[in-house]
């Protein structure tokens, strides 16, 4: 028997084979339903989730490849349908310069539309010749929705902590980063080590990317967001940009940015402007937006650490490529 020999696994290919099992996966659905998909889809991001798990796999035989592929085309699922259901949350109308599908469709509709991307993810994970992807993914979903859930019971709450939203971001975010690290590790046999670096790789690079994106919908234009900014204030979340003002602020005018917090959506149209205003320049006045990118700065300085200790280095370079990434898009865009 002749055995296959290892190969290296370029990204381009990677990427190429991904959009096409993907679209794949998309064309197995009913007709009027595969619309409603493919309109979300084809609006694709950097896929970053797909990268994630072909950084941290080492393929070494061709038979690997297409478990690794399955596996992204999982995690894609999963954060399509997270997006959805946060676009309805939000009452977002934009996403990525085009219409959210809740933007277009009855919010059920769109809602339906994110459960049964769910759900066709982890028929997926079902068919892995044993449990551990299934487990993985179903592990992963479920922090997800519970970190939206605890991020929905903190609506409003503004004596949320920082420790307190960072387990929030750990759970909402970081753990379907770090399921993507896991499966790529994992079906490429890695070591237990290198499991274990790559998980807090990319818990710290989750929550990293979800500060970041705090510090955006505050701070951010929307010809360069590519989306529909302000909503967490609109909607009343405890962001990182409202956690570090009220922490900065002195006690006599902690109450009175938290009217203006609680009321951001309920000003009459004459006075939007001013009140708004106001935020803006609290914000300017205590340096929030460096505080931000601090804060962003110290968790990506965590992540770099963990790519230092990881002793296989296709791995360790192709993770700290998507490192440098992320830190070039926060400095291009905060």
């Amino acid at each position: 028997m002749i055995s296959e020999k290892p190969q290296q696994y370029l990204t381009e290919d990677f990427l190429e084979e991904f959009e096409i099992a993907l679209a794949n996966e998309v064309n197995s659905f009913e007709n009027k339903v595969q619309r409603m998909i493919k309109f979300v889809v084809d609006n694709k991001g950097k896929r970053l989730r797909p990268l994630l798990v072909h950084s941290c796999c080492n393929i070494k035989y061709h038979s690997s490849k297409q478990d690794i592929i399955k596996a992204s085309v999982i995690v894609e699922l999963i954060h399509i349908a997270t997006l959805i259901h946060d676009d309805v949350i939000d009452n977002a109308k934009v996403r990525r310069n085009q219409s959210t599908l809740h933007g277009i469709v009855d919010a059920n509709e769109a809602i339906l539309v994110g459960d049964i991307l769910l759900s066709h993810a982890l028929e997926i994970a079902s068919s892995f010749s044993d449990t551990t992807v299934c487990r993985e993914v179903s592990k992963a979903t479920k922090a997800t929705c519970i970190g939206e859930v605890n991020q929905s019971f903190a609506q409003k709450k503004y004596d949320t902590s920082y420790e307190e939203y960072e387990q929030i971001l750990r759970g909402k975010t970081g753990k379907l980063f770090a399921c993507a690290c896991r499966l790529g590790a994992k079906l490429s046999n890695a070591d237990e080590s290198v499991v274990g670096y790559v998980t807090r790789f990319a818990e710290n690079l989750g929550i990293a990317y979800q500060l970041y994106d705090d510090a955006v919908d505050v701070f951010g234009s929307e010809s360069n967001a590519h989306k529909t900014l302000k909503t967490d204030l609109k909607t009343g979340k405890v962001t990182l940009p409202v956690i570090l003002l009220l922490k900065s602020c002195c006690e006599e005018e902690r109450k009175p940015i938290i009217d203006l917090f609680q009321n951001y959506d309920l000003f009459d149209i004459g006075d939007f402007d001013d009140n708004a205003n106001k935020i803006d320049e609290l914000f300017e006045a205590y340096n929030i937006k460096q505080k931000c990118c601090e804060i962003i700065v110290e968790k990506l300085t965590e992540m770099n650490t963990c790519i230092a200790n990881i002793s296989y280095l296709p791995i360790a370079d192709k993770m700290k490529n998507i490192s440098e990434k992320i830190c070039n898009k926060i400095k291009l865009t905060l």
